[in-house]
């Protein structure tokens, strides 16, 4: 049920352009956590049927499934899934063997994982371990969301200990092995520069910041001058001309990074987007001993090649 779920939750979110909720958003009267599983399963088999019916339907009853799908996308993310996951400690503490809990708190991992919440999987999946110690999906989930959080020692220590077990998903713990490893030194590094630089109490020499304002809420940017003055100092130029106003992020790869800064994303360019720029290119800075090391939450300037960037840039 685990995979087959997984699956079907990859489809809604390529199918579906609905926003996703937060725990605690849901303002309807309290419904109880077994009305909320039987009103879940029952918006999944309509979606299952939907999608059938939609493969063999006229192009006017195709309009009529894709607004039903739409609102019982909605239903099911906004109210029913965020129901639960309000519930669902609640229930791992009183029922922790029921299966109806163990398959929601399955279920509640991964979609907290694909929304980036990696606060709430490390909640949910430690809650699991604790119950099961050779849930796989449990453990790889928990290695990946330490990583995310900055915890390399603890996520090299989860999948090391997933590994032992033979319960290593390589798509999963598998890809950040090495690089949890490799991290736990680099972030040392960059803890102490950041707790340097965060002390710094004079407001001539603290970091530059930028407010980046998206549909989706706003993002404060500190930009480390002291390492990339060149590559700083340009981005605060486009940003004073108001260059990124109106421009979209064209490439977004979920768990990874969103790209932005191409010109072509506006509603009256011409060229595709991703090949656009501001007309010039600058020198990189990532080969000097004191370039920054990305991490979660880095913003970088992106390019195709050595000194190919320009207002283009990925966080």
């Amino acid at each position: 049920m685990r995979n087959l779920f997984l699956c079907s939750l990859v489809a809604l979110a390529m199918t579906s352009s609905v926003s996703y909720a937060q725990p605690g958003d849901a303002a309807a009267k309290p419904v109880d956590f077994k009305t909320l599983c039987a009103q879940r399963d029952a918006a999944l088999a309509k979606i299952d049927e939907l999608r059938t019916a939609f493969q063999t339907a006229t192009p006017d009853k195709r309009v009529t499934i894709e607004e039903e799908f739409g609102t019982t996308v909605t239903d099911l993310r906004e109210r029913i899934f965020v129901g639960l996951e309000n519930l669902l400690p609640e229930q791992l503490e009183k029922n922790p063997e029921d299966e109806q809990v163990r398959e929601t708190a399955a279920m509640i991992m991964q979609i907290a994982f694909q929304e980036n919440r990696y606060q709430d999987v490390l909640k949910v999946t430690e809650k699991v371990i604790a119950l099961d110690p050779q849930d796989a999906v449990a453990l790889n989930l928990n290695g990946v969301a330490r990583f995310a959080e900055h915890d390399f020692a603890g996520a090299v220590a989860q999948i090391e200990k997933a590994e032992t077990a033979k319960l290593l998903i390589p798509e999963l713990g598998g890809r950040y092995k090495k690089d949890a490893q490799d991290y736990v030194e680099l972030w040392k590094t960059e803890a102490a520069t950041r707790e340097r630089t965060d002390a710094i109490a004079d407001p001539n020499l603290q970091l530059p910041q930028v407010l980046l304002k998206t549909t989706q809420g706003d993002i404060l940017i500190e930009l480390f001058e002291d390492e990339a003055p060149n590559t700083v100092a340009n981005f605060i130029s486009l940003v004073e001309s108001k260059y990124y106003d109106g421009l979209r992020f064209h490439r977004v790869i979920p768990g990874f990074m969103a790209q932005g800064g191409c010109p072509n994303t506006r509603d009256d360019a011409q060229g595709a987007p991703g090949t656009g720029g501001p007309g010039y290119n600058i020198k990189c800075e990532t080969g000097a001993p004191s370039a920054r090391v990305h991490f979660s939450g880095s913003l970088s300037l992106a390019h195709a090649g050595k000194d190919t960037g320009g207002s283009q840039f990925f966080l």
